[in-house]
């Protein structure tokens, strides 16, 4: 959601490069006079506080990407070629199909770290390392449910005796997401693991006795450990091995990170090591308003998914295109309306097919986001060449809400003017709470729009506001009737079974309960099929029955309406999140210089 925003995945997942023709009437600096000028240091916007900065705990976007400047993981990948390429690894790794032996019909990736890769107390980077971070997402108590799924296909991973920094994987099956997700991030071991208790237990344990681990002393010492708070948000304590060095964060105000002298990347002139900022601030501003006229004062230097109005205003705006670049690009991300499906009110599928029917999509586009979107009818963004065209999309339609409603056995049976139905015995009226985040205006009278159109039809649905944090905690523990969320994946092919498999209900980001067997059979074959064809197929069922079912009203589709200060040089946009790389920038040393007279 963004909320979790996302489908939890790899930075490296980048997208589709988009050029920068942003700038409009750009004088190239001259006669612009910026408060900023020579000033090499980032401002970036945020709505709120991110959940975390672990990186394998966190759910929210926010937090990924602040992570992606203290941490680094072993792949890269090209925004313009999407071609992957090393980052903490030498290069790609060579991929080995398994026809015999133990892991016969599975895969072999061989790895080998950089020489040059160091954490900041000196110590090499090490396959330890890595094996420890692996065996840290798949102890059953750490709080990262959320991503198993993605490393379920490794069966065991065997580091070269003559050297710790060469390791190979082993999966027992062909992952289509095996290179993309065996190159995550990699976490020092002497930071969050001092004691060394996972080296106590195998992969294989890890993987196939993990509900009898589930009481081992060991396993719960250290994910206490691994889950405190210190690694949240403790300078000292969240360690990793990038360019960048976490040093404050006020709550509700700024994080802030200092770019490390004497990094080990500085040493590689390769993609991906960019000499960026000396310094990243993220200011925490949940009202655009605010934030807006924060830009207007030179406070902010870059913000995203800004407002669809404020955008179409800053374009004409002439003295904000002085000092900014303005960027739409296309964007993988969603809004939707969830619907509880385990609460007794949306428990019948007529019911949640009815919700569809009170939502205008096209005011939606052409009032909130003001032309910057376009519908979606199910779970993966349209671009996709697997995105289901055939989808038979619910439009606004109260006469037919209605109809469905009856059908579902609502009616008004005491003529207060709102729907009831037995349910468990017990008369029950049509009343629920609709959530949306703070700071998100679109989602909020996204919701305001469906209430009065509910209404219309004899549901009394009360729209409320939850702070970001909040909101992320309510729905992750299914505490919500409806609520309005969105989804941001990458450009790759995509793995359902954290949001849509049923296992994924607990502890997972199925928020909404959704599963069915034939869902979750797809789901599983989608993951280890290979054959692009076939797997489109199955692709395209599952979104017939995630139709069926409709456990979201699918909105839209947005454009990432970005603004970037024209200081810096090389401020491209891409496609995939959060629609921009700080790191590349360079300062354009003469603009915003006021000349001598």
């Amino acid at each position: 959601m963004k909320n979790t925003l996302n489908y939890i995945v790899p930075l490296f997942l980048m997208g589709l490069f988009v050029a920068c023709g942003g700038g409009g009437d750009s004088d190239n600096g001259k006669a612009v006079v910026s408060k900023k000028a020579g000033l090499n240091e980032v401002n970036i916007h945020e709505l709120g506080d991110p959940d975390k900065l672990q990186p394998i705990t966190s759910t929210s976007a926010s937090s990924t990407y602040i992570q992606g400047n203290i941490f680094q993981t072993l792949l890269g990948q090209d925004p313009v070629t999407y071609e992957m390429h090393g980052i903490l690894a030498k290069s790609r790794p060579k991929m080995t199909e398994l026809n015999d032996g133990p892991y016969k019909g599975g895969i072999m990736l061989e790895y080998e770290i950089r020489e040059e890769a160091v954490w900041d107390n000196g110590t090499p980077i090490t396959a330890n390392d890595y094996v420890f971070t692996v065996k840290s997402m798949k102890n059953p108590k750490t709080d990262a449910a959320h991503i198993r799924p993605y490393f379920e296909f490794i069966k065991d991973i065997v580091i070269d005796p003559s050297n710790p920094k060469k390791f190979t994987i082993y999966g027992s099956d062909r992952y289509i997401l095996s290179e993309e997700f065996s190159g995550y991030w990699v976490l020092p071991e002497y930071i969050y693991d001092p004691n060394k208790i996972m080296r106590k237990f195998t992969i294989k344990q890890l993987n196939e006795d993990a509900e009898k681990l589930r009481a081992n002393k060991d396993i719960n010492e250290f994910a206490t450990y691994y889950n405190s708070e210190k690694f949240s948000r403790e300078k000292g304590s969240v360690v990793g091995s990038g360019p960048y060095e976490f040093e404050e964060w006020v709550t509700g105000q700024y994080i802030t990170l200092k770019k490390k002298e004497n990094w080990w990347g500085d040493k590689i002139n390769e993609k991906g090591f960019d000499n960026g900022p000396d310094k990243i601030s993220y200011t925490l501003v949940p009202d655009w308003t605010t934030a807006i006229t924060a830009m207007k004062d030179e406070e902010i230097d870059v913000a995203r998914g800004i407002r669809a109005k404020d955008f179409v205003d800053l374009k004409e705006n002439k003295n904000f295109k002085k000092l900014y670049d303005l960027h739409a690009p296309d964007f993988m991300a969603y809004d939707y309306l969830g619907m509880n499906m385990r609460e007794p009110i949306f428990s019948d599928k007529k019911t949640r097919q009815a919700m569809a029917h009170l939502v205008d999509r096209k005011l939606i586009r052409e009032v909130l986001m003001y032309g910057y979107g376009e519908a979606v009818n199910g779970p993966y963004h349209p671009t996709k060449a697997w995105y289901n065209k055939d989808l038979e999309p619910r439009e606004i339609d109260l006469d037919k809400a209605k109809q469905l409603l009856a059908e579902a056995g609502w009616k008004d049976t005491d003529n207060d003017g709102l729907l009831d139905k037995m349910i468990d015995g017990k008369k029950t009226p049509f009343k629920i709470v609709v959530k949306y985040n703070q700071g998100n205006t679109r989602r909020e009278n996204s919701a305001l729009m469906f209430k009065e159109n509910a209404k219309k039809v004899g549901i009394e649905a009360d729209v409320q506001v939850r702070e970001w944090t909040v909101f992320i905690e309510e729905t992750k523990a299914h505490n919500f009737d409806m609520y309005v969320g969105g989804w941001v994946g990458g450009t790759g092919l995509n793995d359902s079974k954290q949001i849509w498999h049923s296992d994924s209900y607990n502890g997972g980001s199925n928020y909404v309960g959704f599963g069915t067997p034939e869902s979750d059979e797809l789901i599983e074959k989608i993951r280890y099929n290979l054959d692009e064809p076939s797997r489109t197929q199955q692709y395209m069922r599952l979104q017939e029955i995630i139709h069926e079912e409709a456990p979201y009203v699918f909105l839209n589709a947005q454009k990432n309406k970005i603004a970037i200060h024209k200081r810096f040089d090389n401020a491209n946009a891409y496609v995939a999140r959060p629609g921009y790389s700080e790191v590349e920038w360079q300062i354009n040393p003469g603009f915003g210089v006021a000349e001598s007279k």
